[in-house]
C-alpha cells in the first residue's frame, strides 16, 4: 500500500471516528435533557424564588426589577447566574428512603400561580447535592459547575444583595471632598471647564480624571446587614478613618463614604453610606484616599 492511500484510509477512518462521536455526544445529550430536574419552560416563568436555610431569602419579580426579601434590590449578574444554573441542574441518580440531615427547603414560583416545593441536603463532605420532595430523593448536579449545587440555596441574604452603590464619574462629579486623619483634606471642584483641586489648577488632568472615574458604576465587596457580625456593628459606632463626600448631577444630595480602620489587618475596610454598612477591598480603599499632590504634582 503507497503512502497516499495509507494517508487517506488514516483520513477515512479518523472521519468515521469523528462523525460516530459527534452523534454519540448529540445523543448523550439529547438523554440528558430528559434528565434534567426542572422544566426549561417552566424556569422562564419564575416569579418568585424562595430559600430557606439558617436564613430566608426571597427574591420577588416586580415591575421594578428583582426584589430581596422585600427590601433591596437584587444583585442582577448573579440572579442571573442562579437561572443559569437552574435548568442545567441534572439527575445524577435516585436516593431511596432519605435518612440525612436537610439543610433547608426552596420554593419556586412560576407565572405567579403555581409553586414548586422541595428541600436540599448534601452529604457530610459537602462534595454532593441532594434535592427531595415527598421523602423521595434525587443526586443531583451541574456539568462544568466547580461549587456544590445546593451551596447557592445557602447563601446570606447580603449575599443576593445588590451591591452597586454610586455611578458617577468625571463628567457627572461635580464634587468630591476627602477628609482622611493622616493628611490634608483635599478638595476637587468642577469649575468652568475643569477641576480645581483645592482651588488649584490642577497639574495633571488625566491624574483627576483617573480618580473621579473609580466611582463609575462603583460596587461594594459585599454588603452588611446590622447584627450579622457584630465587630463590624461596633466598628460602625466609632469613629472613621476617612471621610468621602461626593456631589453629582445626578443625586439631589451629597452622597457621603465613611470609611473605617481595617481589623487587625485584614484586606478589607467597612465602609458606611448613610445607614447601609458594606465592605471593601483595601486595595480600592488606598486608591481612594488621594492627597491633592497626586494631581497637583509634587512642590
Amino acid at each position: 500500500m503507497s503512502k497516499t492511500t495509507y494517508y487517506i484510509v488514516a483520513i477515512v477512518v479518523l472521519l468515521g471516528v469523528n462523525l460516530a462521536l459527534f452523534f454519540s455526544d448529540g445523543f448523550v445529550s439529547t438523554t440528558e435533557k430528559v434528565n434534567t430536574y426542572f422544566d426549561a419552560n417552566d424556569l422562564e416563568q419564575i416569579s418568585r424564588v424562595t430559600f430557606v436555610a439558617e436564613d430566608s431569602v426571597v427574591m420577588s419579580k416586580t415591575g421594578e426589577g428583582w426584589i430581596l426579601n422585600d427590601q433591596y434590590p437584587v444583585d442582577e449578574s448573579f440572579f442571573n447566574t442562579l437561572l443559569s444554573i437552574l435548568p442545567r441542574i441534572e439527575i445524577v441518580r435516585s436516593v431511596d428512603g432519605w435518612e440525612g440531615e436537610l439543610l433547608g427547603n426552596a420554593e419556586i414560583e412560576f407565572d405567579f400561580n403555581s409553586r414548586y416545593r422541595f428541600e436540599f441536603a448534601a452529604n457530610p463532605m459537602q462534595t454532593k447535592s441532594y434535592f427531595i420532595q415527598n421523602g423521595e430523593a434525587a443526586e443531583v448536579t451541574v456539568p462544568g459547575y466547580r461549587d456544590n449545587v445546593v451551596d447557592i440555596f445557602t447563601l446570606h441574604p447580603d449575599q443576593w444583595r445588590n451591591r452597586l452603590v454610586f455611578d458617577g464619574s468625571w463628567r457627572s462629579i461635580q464634587k468630591l471632598e476627602i477628609n482622611s486623619r493622616n493628611q490634608e483634606p483635599v478638595e476637587i471642584a468642577f469649575d468652568d471647564k475643569f477641576f480645581l483641586i483645592n482651588n488649584e489648577p490642577a497639574q495633571d488632568s488625566s491624574a483627576v480624571v483617573d480618580y473621579l472615574n473609580q466611582f463609575q458604576y462603583f460596587e461594594a465587596n459585599e454588603m452588611i446587614s446590622e447584627g450579622r457580625f457584630p465587630q463590624f456593628d461596633s466598628l460602625a459606632q466609632t469613629e472613621p478613618m476617612a471621610l468621602i463626600i461626593i456631589e453629582d448631577i445626578k443625586q439631589d444630595e451629597p452622597i457621603e463614604f465613611k470609611i473605617f480602620p481595617s481589623i487587625k489587618r485584614q484586606a478589607y475596610h467597612l465602609v458606611m453610606k448613610e445607614n447601609e454598612l458594606m465592605v471593601i477591598d483595601a486595595r480600592r480603599v488606598q486608591g481612594l484616599l488621594a492627597t491633592s499632590q497626586d494631581f497637583l504634582g509634587q512642590k
